[in-house]
């Protein structure tokens, strides 16, 4: 039967070569786990915010499940975090007092984007793995599994995920299999306790980080009475789509490109036929219709710029989109000192007229020439204080801004005063302690 490899010390280089998807490995106790309980109930707080939120608002999401034995109740607010909970122990002890001995589960996907605090200390820990790897095109998923249910409610399953288990509180027990244990036409299974001779487990405490690759298929158990709780991180391996990343460039093209995309779904494709099993000369009807779609939708300068746009958030998210919303916009007084983060720089590249600034998984642009801008973004990205003053001197004053820009900012005192208050938003640069 085959065995899990416990290490005691974790290093990303010989964790890449011995075990990236190759086997699993629980490291114990290594102080290296990147996630905190404060910041992980601060996530669920925003996921449960958005989870009760109007469906028509766009704060409503559907990444939230709840579970009670095996069963999902038909309002959701009892059942999630709540401000006055306080703590993920505050939030236990009600739940508690309600259920008594029943069992539930609370599984929040997405949970990076609904905490920066969360999202930002696991942005840091894996931007080591991309360095060795190269960064996921389709970006990382984050989800939260809370309880203190008896296994997952999915059951045994394979995911197209290679993942990452991190403990935080409790005790789980995942269990294996190398293989797929059983032959029916079924991709998920809840009652395994046939299969169990040929499987193996992984006990996961707080502090330890679990590792397996995307072929191993699996379920989470319970490995004792109190409730357990863990974030698990999947890096996309197999089944990537690459219409998913056509849609996502289209979709960052503007109404034009999306009014494209939508006339050529409602569009219906002709059928291309093969002769004898060899390809004509000429692509099908089909593909030809598709590349046509395709280039009118991306023929535009606003389309490159767009595209660029998303590529630039999409490495400055470090792997993992969405990113949390910006926070409240507040005015700079040109006394207030700025600083940036050296280790996950301002990214800027030229767009059409323009420039585009991109951190944190969020762009700006600015018009104009890029020298001047150019040189704040540098200045910032250095880490040292800054005066808002000193960055704005070279650039001239034309007026008030309106209250919303929405194509660019002007390279002007004004413009640049707004992209310094937008990139505080972002979480890109910071107000250094008076």
């Amino acid at each position: 039967m085959a065995r899990i490899d416990i290490q005691r010390r974790f290093d990303w280089d010989t964790f890449v070569t011995r075990y990236w998807n190759r086997r699993p490995v629980l490291y114990q106790a290594t102080g290296v786990n990147p996630f905190r309980d404060a910041d992980v109930f601060d996530a669920a707080l925003g996921a449960s915010r958005g989870a009760m939120a109007p469906p028509t608002t766009l704060e409503a999401r559907t990444d939230v499940q709840f579970t009670i034995d095996k069963g999902q109740p038909v309002q959701l607010a009892p059942w999630l975090p709540r401000d006055t909970d306080g703590s993920l122990d505050g939030y236990d002890a009600r739940l508690a007092d309600t259920l008594g001995t029943r069992r539930y589960a609370l599984i929040i996907s997405l949970l990076h984007s609904h905490g920066f605090g969360l999202w930002s200390q696991e942005r840091a820990f894996f931007s080591e793995l991309w360095r060795r790897v190269g960064m996921p095109l389709s970006g990382a998923i984050t989800t939260l599994f809370h309880g203190n249910y008896e296994h997952s409610p999915v059951g045994v399953h394979l995911d197209r995920f290679t993942t990452f288990l991190f403990g935080l509180r409790g005790r789980k027990r995942m269990r294996f299999w190398a293989r797929r244990p059983w032959s029916m036409p079924v991709t998920t299974l809840v009652d395994y306790a046939p299969y169990l001779e040929k499987s193996f487990t992984a006990e996961v405490g707080p502090g330890d980080i679990l590792y397996w690759p995307a072929s191993y298929h699996h379920v989470g158990e319970s490995a004792g009475e109190g409730v357990a709780t863990s974030v698990n991180v999947g890096i996309p391996i197999t089944g990537h789509q690459t219409r998913d990343d056509v849609e996502d460039l289209l979709s960052a093209g503007g109404a034009d490109a999306l009014r494209v995309r939508d006339a050529a779904r409602r569009r219906p494709l002709e059928p291309g036929v093969l002769d004898g099993g060899v390809l004509p000369r000429e692509l099908p009807v089909a593909l030809r219709q598709a590349a046509t779609t395709l280039r009118e939708a991306t023929r535009d300068a606003r389309m490159h710029a767009n595209i660029r746009t998303l590529w630039l958030n999409r490495l400055s998210a470090g792997g993992f989109e969405p990113s949390p919303p910006p926070a409240r916009r507040r005015p700079l007084k040109d006394t207030d000192s700025l600083h940036g983060d050296k280790s996950f720089p301002i990214l800027m590249e030229k767009t059409g007229t323009g420039w585009c600034c991109s951190a944190n998984g969020n762009a700006l642009h600015v018009s104009g020439p890029r020298q001047p801008v150019d040189k704040v973004i540098k200045i910032l990205n250095t880490a040292r204080e800054v005066s808002v003053n000193e960055l704005l001197r070279p650039f001239p004053s034309r007026g008030a801004l309106p209250l919303r820009v929405l194509e660019s900012l002007p390279a002007t005192r004004e413009g640049v005063r707004r992209m310094l208050e937008i990139l505080l938003t972002f979480r890109a640069i910071h107000l250094a302690a008076s």
